[in-house]
């Protein structure tokens, strides 16, 4: 059976939700990435765009760094997402329903179903992931 690589591109809504902590699915998937069960994309405009929002959250100058490093060590940057290659994963519902035109837009907790069709070594990775966090 051919082995199905999941990518998704993360937006900076995911991202931040994930790292402050609001939703544990947008963390589970970020994990998910660290661990390599699956390839998670970012631009440097989400990076720049995940500084200003956590210091508008007042988040520490040193929490957002440590922040910026996690999300480094879980998605790749890359300039150029091919569309039909990538999945957009965001919170934003307008976003969301704007991009559904050109590309597949997806919430977190759709990403993390998507998983459920992958082989059953993938699927225990996960709920390592979800069970032991920060635990390679």
């Amino acid at each position: 059976m051919k082995n199905i690589e999941l990518k998704f591109f993360i937006d900076t809504t995911v991202v931040v939700s994930a790292v402050t902590g609001r939703n544990k699915k947008a963390w589970v998937l970020l994990e998910s990435g660290r661990k390599k069960v699956i390839s998670l994309y970012v631009n440097e405009f989400i990076i720049k765009e995940t500084r200003r929002t956590l210091k508008v959250l007042q988040i520490s100058q040193e929490k957002t760094n440590y922040a910026v490093e996690y999300i480094l060590e879980c998605c790749t940057v890359r300039g150029n997402v091919p569309k039909k290659e990538f999945s957009v994963v965001t919170e934003d519902n307008v976003l969301r329903k704007d991009a559904m035109e050109y590309i597949e837009s997806i919430k977190p907790e759709e990403a993390l179903r998507k998983l459920g069709y992958l082989g059953k070594k993938r699927r225990l990775i996960l709920r390592r992931a979800i069970l032991k966090p920060g635990v390679p």
